[in-house]
């Protein structure tokens, strides 16, 4: 019985110092990597230190996101790509980056140059305005499929798909179908996926059954995860981009999905979203973004892939200027951040806000509380229905601080709206994969454009209208009497911020 007594006495003090050195070494990652997000910092050894098992595979899981590792490997690698631009091998691409500098948004008087245009030059000095761009709006998988389709039966030499989604089913079938019938005509496809958002398809083997035996048909994941590794569910390629010989290209929010089609999805499961199609010299910047990517996750040579066929001399063909930025850890890190940022920051009349998630840090919420302060209308569109509950609760905490404050909120009613899009004065817009979250702002690698000028702005303005219209706005009355089980889920839900 002594000796029993003793050893439960031993087990004890092991797993006491077991406990210890775990928290220990946690504790020691945490100051180390999220010294500058304090709250999550501390949020993080709350949780590890009242639970060290369970908090230290929470933290593994979701805590830890490699944004310094990766982020260093993928900057390198796209830095390779960008130094060479101009290198003498490339004389043929190197003909359009020289060429691209013509269309480069200038005005004959500096004062007339927009303040937001400007701020946008210093914050991401890689990237550019270029002019004469046309823009279609595209509602859904309705209309954006059938239009993604037709161009991709129209390629002659390249298709790049990027998308965060693909899904297996009659959408990714069919995507896949043709992607692969033009791979064996000679058109050259490449495709990257996201590991996590494409995970149905990846345990369904779909994306196995593709371009086996094709030469001109290549597929890569993006993102690292592994078991051994699970950190690497943090960081995720959330881009959607279809750039098609060089020459025409769709971005914005919509995947590779059944559930986009409004015939084919279940009520329930329905997904409102917007894309946009582009020509003009702004595609040679999305195709720019893609081969980045595409050297990353391949062991194809920047000048494989910096030809002529990938960047052919681009005309002017609407009156459109558009910007594109990339974002992520690597990437012009927090770019997609700056932009909401400088939105609200240099907005003179309003801010338009549609987003399916808006779960920003504080420094976001409370720059657009201040716009309101100086006069400027703050309005933000929601789902009512979002597909993330969590999520859901997470943004409703918000409404009464919000609310408060003078800005109007929109719950738009009926199926999950994944729309995404951003209307500053009536005089430029934010569109891409980016939501108003964290996730976007920190962790995912986003792509996104500025547009400014042109017919496009009216037509996303009636969008927006269209949006508010079949919206419910929310009340401050409506909230103040909420029950206490519903703040307190609120509340809780609000803690995961940094990781939504």
């Amino acid at each position: 019985m002594f000796e029993s007594v003793q050893f439960d006495a031993f087990t004890t003090v092991f797993i006491i110092v077991v406990d210890i050195i775990i928290c220990g070494v946690v504790a020691v990652h945490i100051l180390l990597n999220k010294h500058e997000e304090a709250t999550s910092a501390l949020a993080w050894l709350i949780i590890v230190f009242s639970f060290p098992i369970a908090g230290t595979l929470l933290y593994i899981v979701f805590g830890i996101n490699r944004i310094y590792t990766k982020g260093v490997d993928i900057q390198n690698a796209n830095d390779f790509v960008s130094s060479l631009k101009h290198d003498p091998k490339l004389v043929l691409a190197g003909k359009y980056f020289e060429t691209s500098n013509r269309h480069i948004y200038k005005t004959e008087k500096p004062q007339d140059y927009p303040i937001f245009c400007s701020s946008l030059d210093k914050l991401m000095p890689d990237t550019m305005p270029l002019t004469g761009n046309r823009l279609e709006l595209l509602l859904d998988g309705t209309k954006a499929y059938p239009k993604m389709i037709e161009e991709i039966e129209k390629a002659k030499s390249t298709i790049h798909l990027q998308s965060f989604i693909i899904m297996d089913d009659d959408v990714g079938k069919t995507i896949l179908n043709r992607l692969e019938y033009k791979a064996k005509s000679g058109v050259k496809v490449k495709i990257i996926y996201d590991k996590f958002g494409s995970a149905k398809a990846l345990f369904s083997f779909l994306i196995r059954k593709y371009g086996k035996n094709i030469p001109n048909f290549e597929m890569r994941p993006f993102s690292q995860f592994r078991l051994k590794a699970p950190w690497g569910i943090q960081l995720r390629n959330h881009r959607k981009v279809l750039v098609i010989d060089g020459k025409t290209a769709f971005v914005g929010g919509i995947n590779i999905s059944n559930d986009n089609i409004s015939g084919l999805s279940s009520p329930d499961h329905y997904i409102h979203d917007l894309h946009c199609m582009i020509n003009g010299p702004a595609v040679g910047e999305l195709q720019m973004s893609f081969l980045r990517d595409w050297h990353y996750v391949s062991t194809d040579h920047p000048v494989e892939l910096l030809i002529e066929e990938h960047f052919p001399l681009s005309e002017p063909c609407g009156d459109s200027i558009v910007r594109v930025i990339d974002s992520g850890p690597g990437q012009n890190y927090l770019a997609s951040e700056k932009l909401f940022m400088t939105a609200a920051a240099t907005a003179q009349k309003y801010v338009w806000i549609m987003t399916p998630y808006f779960v920003p840090d504080k420094p976001f919420w409370k720059l657009l509380c201040t716009a309101v302060a100086r006069g400027v209308e703050i309005r933000i569109i929601v789902p009512r229905n979002n597909n993330h509950w969590y999520a859901q609760y997470a943004t409703q905490s918000l409404y009464s601080t919000l609310l408060e404050a003078g800005i109007k909120i929109y719950e738009k009613e009926g199926s999950f709206s994944h729309a995404k899009a951003v209307l500053v004065d009536g005089v430029w817009a934010i569109m891409g994969s980016s939501n108003c979250d964290v996730r976007s702002f920190r962790l995912n690698y986003e792509l996104d454009f500025v547009v400014m000028q042109g017919d496009f702005l009216d037509v996303l303005h009636s969008q927006f209208q269209k949006e508010m219209s079949e919206s419910k706005e929310v009340l401050l009355e409506d909230i103040l009497n909420k029950k206490l089980p519903q703040r307190l889920l609120e509340n809780a839900c609000s803690l995961l911020t940094p990781i939504l």
